[in-house]
């Protein structure tokens, strides 16, 4: 029995024994790492180990190795993306511009495989208009460029945007071995600027005039009578002058969106009478025609008085019967005294007439007082006079 046991324990020991840990130790090997059968990378060993606790297996190697395809390697190391030109783009009255990115791959040339694709921004008071979504190059070369259209998205604020791109190998005998690099970041930083809100090219207030001579908002005739003509009422608005003289022809272009205060200068042309209050003015506000079938076309209103001396304007502002130093105007703009005609013209260019700049809002003025200079002492001898209206042309 004594025997028998003994026997027992040393066949017990001897396996212990084996199992111990130990380095294999030989000449330098080579060792090949597989995918699905494709080899990834060789390598050159000189001492491998197998944990007993866990089967991990560790080779010491000769030296360093890579186990990427070679264009993996070239993204890797020098991959980057740069601005090219402007790095300050936006301003002006939108807040909108167009930077250039060019994306360096690191790749010697044309590789099969290789796609690059937009991957995001990092931006801060920007948004991207355009440019910034579609696959940037297929089977890509050296280099691939975009232009990415940019908007400020506040008015007041600088912006900043970088963008984020990433590039996809995908082994072309292989469907399953694929590799991204991602996060190529573009530098240096673009600052997008906000646009500008134009000032209004008209104001709503005599009191705007840097010279108002007397006048004040109160002393606007906001609505009145109006006799003869195609559109006589009581409780006529004569603010907008569309709501006296009617619509002219095509004064914007059809389809435009922007079509508000147009129709100058209307449609009702033809002994047009309006009651007037003592002390008080009238201003009719208006765009002149931006349709290009205007350009260069005069008309003439003739401001036809009754018994009360009248001056009559075209201006920018309410109540503006003489140049300003706000608001400039010409000689031809203002007219006085009984029959005379205020000649203008639609145009960009240079006339002798009173300019009425395409699409740009005026007032057609009308007061019956004893000058520009002395605009708050009436001559009108009642609590209500009048005054006639022709206008005359060759219009679309």
């Amino acid at each position: 029995m004594k025997k028998a046991f003994f026997a027992s324990v040393a066949a017990l020991v001897i396996p212990l024994f084996a199992l111990q840990p130990a380095a294999i130790r030989a000449a330098d090997f080579q060792v090949d790492v597989k995918r699905l059968s494709v080899t990834q990378c060789s390598m050159t060993g000189s001492l491998l180990n197998i944990d007993p606790n866990t089967g991990n297996v560790s080779i010491e190697l000769v030296a360093d190795a890579s186990c990427y395809p070679t264009p993996v390697n070239q993204m890797a190391s020098s991959a980057n993306m740069t601005v090219v030109g402007a790095t300050t783009v936006g301003g002006g009255q939108t807040g909108q511009g167009s930077v250039n990115l060019q994306l360096n791959t690191g790749l010697p040339g044309v590789t099969n495989g290789v796609t690059c694709v937009p991957d995001g921004v990092t931006a801060s008071n920007v948004t991207v208009v355009s440019g910034w979504t579609s696959t940037l190059c297929t089977n890509c070369g050296a280099t691939a460029s975009r232009t990415v259209v940019l908007q400020n998205g506040n008015n007041q604020t600088n912006g900043t945007i970088s963008f984020k791109a990433k590039c996809t190998y995908q082994d072309p005998g292989n469907a399953n071995l694929q590799t991204v690099r991602s996060n190529i970041q573009s530098a240096p930083t673009v600052t997008v600027l906000p646009g500008v809100i134009p000032q209004p090219d008209y104001c709503e207030s005599v009191t705007e005039l840097a010279v108002p001579n007397g006048l004040t908002d109160a002393m606007r005739q906001l609505t009145g009578t109006v006799t003869g003509g195609l559109y006589p009422g009581t409780g006529k608005d004569f603010t907008i002058y569309t709501a006296v003289w009617g619509f002219a022809n095509s004064t914007y272009v059809a389809g435009d969106p922007d079509s508000a205060s147009y129709g100058f200068p209307g449609d009702n042309r033809t002994n047009v009478q309006l009651g007037l209050e003592r002390s008080k003015y009238v201003s009719f506000r208006f765009r002149a025609p931006s349709n290009p079938v205007w350009n260069n076309r005069s008309g003439h209103h003739q401001v036809i008085p009754g018994a009360a001396f009248t001056l009559a304007s075209i201006g920018k502002c309410p109540g503006q019967f003489a140049s300003d130093p706000t608001f400039p105007m010409n000689a031809a703009c203002n007219i006085s005294g009984k029959g005379q005609d205020l000649v203008w013209t639609v145009t960009s260019g240079t006339t002798g007439a009173c300019k009425l700049e395409p699409g740009e809002t005026y007032y057609f003025n009308v007061i019956q007082a004893q000058g520009a200079g002395n605009l708050t002492t009436p001559t009108c001898a009642s609590s209500l006079c009048t005054f006639k209206v022709n206008i005359t042309g060759t219009f679309p």
